[in-house]
């Protein structure tokens, strides 16, 4: 192997269309006459790390394996090797300087931008520069690059309103690339893979049945894509619905692992239609989910601390209850409170749990339980297939108040009456909440509130369903009362 490959190494990039790190790969390969050697590096993290799922896991290991077969089909293949990364990259480039390899050597891979990818990317640098490789990391991952969009006094946004109208003038609305239709061969010999794959059999086992969890892969994802674009018009009149399962694109878990490129997405909704005065499209709402998502990738890459602890710092101040009994029934879906124990469980059962359903069970836990957020984004990322660091904690802090963007302390969600506005007719209920079915609204909403209803359905509160765990009332006052006594100084 007198002319070493080109390795492009796959992250959170499982596609071959749109996919710039792919596209200068190829060409430095061609170039060069070299040949391209693509790899995948399961992290121990990654597969059984305090923040992994198995839900994803199984979304993942199923996806790289529908990449493999992909890349075959154009003459190539995945070598998928065991990390971590600081020790399978050397390893590799020793393994291919043996075979006779000599010569710089190209790895091209695309940005990614968590605390844990940075830190991972600076010490693969640090360790393969002194080999003769060459990093090239390329966009892809979101929109726009989280250092692209600044104030105008130079600071990070903390507020999305005005970073969205800004994100708007910065979208590339060019083509997307196509995927190739070739790739240059593997290099000969070429190094196996190292994959632990009892290790990843055995992480790689769904909490959530499987037939509820989202079809893996590229191909799958641009399909459901196609068919979301024909009834995107609609997102503004649904996506609050809680019954609504179309109401809602259900991309997120492809776009976390880049199944899909968000540009793309982007790209082919525009021109978005302008925006009337008290009117908004589904179409510019639906891309503005998407600039949420590169919103709080650029928030954590200014404020990495925000991972671990409050944006606002003030916040961690707050005195949160350890009511460990309390903390179970929210995650088992048993506090009592229709609404809430519904998205739990359709947390459990599914993988996924619907944006308006999030930000009600993250209220409950914050601001009716007392309970740090810390612990509820943490259950999420254990169970979402679309769990994203970022997007996870923003959503989480957002509804804690601690973050940007922040949602006033003193806001708290009355869960009986968002029930009532977003499940009006209680059916997202009467799916996730089945022992309750019997009940008609409103009752089916607030059963303690309603004890005729109840006997007539024959329920009785303690037995089918169990008893409101907190009273919703003392409990705003409880945490307006903590939440005062930590902020005081902030506020003084």
């Amino acid at each position: 192997m007198l002319n070493p490959p080109v390795i492009l190494w796959f992250r959170r990039d499982l596609r071959l269309a749109d996919h710039p790190a792919l596209v200068a790969a190829v060409a430095a390969a061609k170039d060069r006459g070299a040949p391209l050697l693509p790899i995948f590096i399961w992290e121990p993290g990654l597969i059984a790390g305090p923040r992994a799922s198995a839900n994803r896991t199984w979304f993942l290991r199923e996806s790289v394996t529908e990449l493999a077969t992909s890349l075959r089909a154009l003459g190539s293949d995945l070598i998928e090797l065991q990390g971590p990364a600081a020790t399978a990259l050397p390893r590799l480039i020793g393994e291919l300087r043996a075979a006779g390899g000599v010569g710089d050597i190209d790895l091209f891979m695309t940005r990614d931008h968590t605390p844990f990818a940075r830190k991972r990317d600076r010490a693969v640098a640090e360790l393969l520069t002194p080999l003769g490789v060459q990093l090239h990391a390329k966009r892809g991952l979101v929109v726009v690059e989280p250092e692209e969009l600044l104030t105008g006094g130079g600071t990070p946004y903390g507020v999305y309103t005005p970073y969205f109208r800004r994100w708007l003038e910065q979208v590339d609305a060019s083509a997307p690339l196509p995927a190739p239709k070739k790739i240059p061969s593997l290099p000969t010999p070429t190094p196996a893979s190292t994959v632990d794959q009892a290790l990843l059999d055995a992480h790689a086992v769904p909490t959530a049945q499987i037939d509820q969890l989202p079809v893996p892969g590229e191909r799958a994802a641009r399909a459901h894509a196609d068919a979301w674009r024909r009834s995107v018009s609609e997102y503004a009149n649904r996506r609050n619905t809680l019954a609504d399962t179309a109401g809602t694109s259900h991309l997120s878990a492809a776009l976390h692992i880049g199944l899909l490129s968000p540009r793309e997405l982007v790209a082919r909704q525009l021109p978005l239609p302008p925006l009337q005065e008290g009117e908004r499209s589904g179409e510019r709402l639906w891309v503005s989910q998407i600039a949420w998502r590169d919103f709080y990738t650029q928030v954590l890459w200014h404020a990495p601390h925000a991972a671990r602890s409050a944006w606002r710092p003030s916040y961690d101040a707050i005195k949160w209850s350890s009511d460990q009994r309390a903390l179970e029934a929210w995650k088992s879906g048993t506090t009592g409170y229709p609404v809430v124990d519904a998205g739990m469980r359709q947390l459990a059962a599914t993988g996924f749990m619907h944006n308006r359903a999030r930000m009600i069970t993250a209220s409950f836990l914050t601001k009716d339980l007392l309970i740090d957020w810390r612990e509820g984004e943490a259950h999420f990322l254990r169970h979402l297939v679309d769990g994203d660091i970022a997007a996870n904690n923003g959503g989480w802090q957002w509804c804690a108040g601690s973050g940007t963007d922040a949602q006033p302390y003193f806001r708290i969600f009355n869960p009986v009456t968002q029930a009532g506005n977003f499940d009006p007719d209680g059916e997202y209920v009467r799916r996730w909440v089945p022992e309750l079915a019997a009940l008609q609204t409103p009752a089916i909403h607030a059963p303690w509130a309603h004890p005729k209803a109840l006997d007539a359905a024959g329920i009785r509160l303690g037995e089918q369903y169990p008893e409101p765990i907190v009273d919703h009332a003392e409990a705003r006052q409880r945490t307006l009362a903590a939440y005062s006594a930590a902020l005081k100084p902030e506020r003084s």
